[in-house]
């Protein structure tokens, strides 16, 4: 039976209840071994998600009701705020960004249960209440909704994905966007709310491939760096780097530090002596990442302006399916030189030509830019084709080699994007390729046969017992857990890092004409792939 909660007495009933309810959860939890602890915070956290959504549910009424239609007299502005967020923060005594996570999923449930046509057409409300409208855009977020509230999502996973997907849904027919839904929907119940707002970035950018640019400049106009003094003499930086700008500065960074961070071990003679100097250097790795930046600074700054020093450059990857990569090169081939186009900008564009669709990624961020971005750095860089899936891989050695080559990791990277341990997010750059099958037991040095995991993970799994394995036709990795944390030994996927939404394939390369590629351009493969251009 439901209780009819209509006064200050029943609401103080129903907290001490749930509050003897929690009390017994955390009774005794010294006592409780492993299995159950982690049972119990599962279920308690279920709990607070369900209190979440309908404590959303009030913070949206309370942002209807302080709409801007109701001016001054709103209940907001009325109880002296400037908004329904600093009302709801003091209310709930949050975090202004938890007030606004609340307001927001509050008012998308709000919305997506107002009466429309198709309600109309069902039996519904009468039309000539005033309350008809057409179905809103946040109708197909009704998933995300109906999971918040059981409890199956976390609201910071359900905002993450309105907050994504909110600006462009209205764009785009119900059928394109359900299964999108459905799919962050499914996921959000198993992965972190960090990993959900990824996910849901890739969905949009799935969705959105022609807005990929206008988010890219958006990105890149909100770049800075300040320096300013500290009372002891020091100087304190701070900044943003757009995604381009990051790459260029964390590889560069990277490249010096990652002995430290958890770069490869096993890796050449002549890697592996550079890495035992900077593993046997007495300075922390913040100072050599200060030091190395400095350094370079310091080169440049003191380079004569009208000296050439040759074609180096940060090693910078990039990947992009073949097809968004030759869209435009292909043009740049027709007419020879670049320079006949006039000067090609930031964003990558040329005069007279309209910007074309497409979308690429560097390997240092989930972000992606447009293809665009990567047609400009792929003219002043070499281009490295990695083919996935096709009859032969050519970078595969088998047991000619025990250690994963360059190339070879290379690939893993744009394959893997990181470390596949699940929940982990380390970069490719801090990672160690894996042999599936021991080298000592006969395994083979094949990208089919190798994953990237981080140091951490890598010497977890050699230590403590856990294995990965490759399940049938499929090819997908599994960890399987030792005994002492799963008795059943049950498989855990090991997805792709990837920036892709898990329910959309990418696009089959078109292939260009020959008389429209590039004298350097590698010849169309016959599937699916990424090209890795980087900056040499």
């Amino acid at each position: 039976m439901a209780t009819d909660l209509h006064d200050a007495n029943d609401l103080e009933g129903v907290g001490e209840r749930l509050a003897g309810l929690l009390g017994t959860m955390v009774d005794g939890v010294r006592a409780i071994d492993d299995e159950v602890l982690q049972q119990r915070l599962v279920a308690v956290s279920r709990l607070g998600r369900m209190v979440d959504a309908a404590s959303a549910q009030l913070a949206g009424e309370i942002a209807a009701r302080s709409g801007q239609i109701a001016g001054h007299s709103g209940l907001a502005a009325r109880l002296g705020h400037r908004n329904p967020q600093t009302l709801v923060r003091q209310l709930c005594g949050s975090s202004y960004r938890h007030a606004a996570a609340l307001v927001r999923v509050g008012s998308a449930i709000a919305e997506a249960s107002r009466p429309h046509a198709d309600d109309i057409a069902n039996g519904g409300d009468d039309p000539s209440s005033g309350a008809l409208d057409e179905a809103p855009p946040s109708a197909s977020f009704g998933p995300v909704l109906d999971g918040l509230t059981s409890g199956a999502i976390a609201l910071d996973s359900a905002d993450g994905i309105l907050r994504s997907l909110s600006p462009i849904i209205g764009r785009y027919d119900a059928d394109q966007v359900a299964p999108v839904v459905e799919t962050l929907v499914r996921e959000s119940q198993t992965a972190h709310s960090d990993a959900v707002a990824r996910m849901a970035g890739a969905a949009r950018d799935t969705l959105d491939r022609a807005g990929v640019s206008e988010r890219e400049e958006l990105l890149r106009s909100k770049r800075f760096l300040r320096v300013g003094p500290e009372i002891d003499g020091m100087r304190r930086l701070s900044g943003l780097l757009d995604p381009e700008s990051s790459a260029i500065i964390v590889s560069a960074i990277d490249a010096v530090t990652a002995p430290r961070r958890g770069g490869p071990r096993f890796v050449d003679p002549a890697e592996k002596a550079r890495a035992e100097r900077v593993m046997a250097d007495t300075r922390s790795a913040e100072q050599l990442a200060l030091d190395s930046v400095v350094e370079m600074i310091r080169i440049a700054g003191a380079a004569d302006p009208g000296t050439v020093f040759g074609t180096a450059r940060p090693a910078v990857r990039v990947s992009i399916d073949y097809a968004d990569l030759m869209g435009e090169l292909g043009e740049l081939a027709e007419l020879g030189e670049v320079g006949e186009l006039g000067e090609v900008g930031r964003q990558g564009r040329a005069e007279g030509r309209d910007r074309r669709d497409g979308v690429a990624w560097f390997e240092t961020s989930a972000v992606p830019v447009s293809a665009s971005t990567a047609r400009r750095i792929a003219c002043d860089a070499g281009i490295l084709p990695i083919v996935f899936g096709g009859p032969s891989e050519v970078l595969d050695v088998g047991r000619t080699r025990r250690l994963f080559t360059g190339p070879q990791r290379v690939a893993l990277a744009a394959r893997d994007g990181g470390c596949r341990w699940p929940g982990c997010d380390r970069p490719p750059s801090w990672t160690e390729a894996h042999h599936i099958d021991p080298w000592s037991a006969g395994g083979r040095t094949d990208l089919a046969d190798g994953v990237l995991l981080c140091r951490h993970h890598h010497l977890l799994l050699h230590n403590n017992g856990w294995k990965v394995v490759r399940g049938g036709a499929s090819g997908r990795f599994s960890l399987i857990p030792p005994r002492n944390v799963d008795a059943a030994a049950r498989p855990r996927p090991m997805p792709l890092r990837r920036r892709r939404l898990p329910t959309s394939a990418p696009p089959t390369a078109a292939h260009p004409p020959s008389a429209t590629r590039p004298p350097s351009a590698p010849p169309p493969p016959s599937s699916t792939h990424q090209l890795s251009a980087p900056h040499q």
